[in-house]
Protein backbone atom coordinates (compact mmCIF):
# COMPACT_ATOMS: atom_id res chain seq x y z
CA UNK A 1 0.00 0.00 0.00
CA UNK A 2 1.01 3.14 -0.87
CA UNK A 3 -0.19 7.02 -0.74
CA UNK A 4 -0.20 8.69 -4.15
CA UNK A 5 -1.10 12.54 -4.53
CA UNK A 6 -3.70 12.22 -0.88
CA UNK A 7 -5.05 8.65 -2.48
CA UNK A 8 -4.17 5.61 -0.78
CA UNK A 9 -3.10 2.79 -3.78
CA UNK A 10 -3.18 -0.85 -3.15
CA UNK A 11 -2.89 -3.30 -6.03
CA UNK A 12 -2.32 -0.51 -8.07
CA UNK A 13 -5.65 0.43 -7.70
CA UNK A 14 -7.07 3.64 -5.75
CA UNK A 15 -8.64 2.59 -2.65
CA UNK A 16 -12.46 3.64 -2.14
CA UNK A 17 -13.65 4.83 1.51
CA UNK A 18 -16.69 2.01 2.74
CA UNK A 19 -17.48 3.77 6.22
CA UNK A 20 -16.54 6.12 9.13
CA UNK A 21 -15.73 5.00 12.65
CA UNK A 22 -15.15 6.79 16.43
CA UNK A 23 -13.13 5.27 18.44
CA UNK A 24 -11.91 5.38 22.03
CA UNK A 25 -9.30 4.11 24.27
CA UNK A 26 -9.86 4.65 27.94
CA UNK A 27 -7.60 4.35 30.90
CA UNK A 28 -6.33 5.73 33.90
CA UNK A 29 -3.22 7.26 35.04
CA UNK A 30 -1.81 6.87 38.13
CA UNK A 31 -3.22 8.69 41.27
CA UNK A 32 -5.77 10.43 39.12
CA UNK A 33 -9.28 9.63 39.79
CA UNK A 34 -11.78 8.51 36.97
CA UNK A 35 -10.68 7.23 33.46
CA UNK A 36 -8.92 9.60 31.08
CA UNK A 37 -10.16 9.07 27.19
CA UNK A 38 -8.82 9.58 23.96
CA UNK A 39 -11.24 9.81 20.49
CA UNK A 40 -10.22 9.53 17.05
CA UNK A 41 -12.07 9.44 14.34
CA UNK A 42 -10.92 6.99 11.29
CA UNK A 43 -12.41 5.53 8.25
CA UNK A 44 -12.36 2.35 6.65
CA UNK A 45 -10.85 2.14 3.12
CA UNK A 46 -11.08 -1.03 0.69
CA UNK A 47 -9.21 -2.22 -2.06
CA UNK A 48 -11.09 -4.37 -5.44
CA UNK A 49 -9.03 -7.30 -4.01
CA UNK A 50 -10.63 -7.78 -0.37
CA UNK A 51 -7.85 -6.02 1.27
CA UNK A 52 -8.80 -2.79 4.06
CA UNK A 53 -7.19 -0.69 6.36
CA UNK A 54 -9.10 1.47 9.32
CA UNK A 55 -6.95 5.14 9.45
CA UNK A 56 -7.36 8.30 11.10
CA UNK A 57 -9.55 10.68 9.41
CA UNK A 58 -8.29 14.11 9.56
CA UNK A 59 -11.76 15.78 7.75
CA UNK A 60 -13.79 14.41 10.31
CA UNK A 61 -14.62 17.28 13.43
CA UNK A 62 -13.98 16.93 16.82
CA UNK A 63 -16.47 16.07 19.31
CA UNK A 64 -17.40 17.96 22.17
Amino acid sequence: MLVHDGHYVHCGQVMTASGAEMRSIHGTYGQVPGVLGVYLATRVLRCACGFQIEIPDQESPVPD
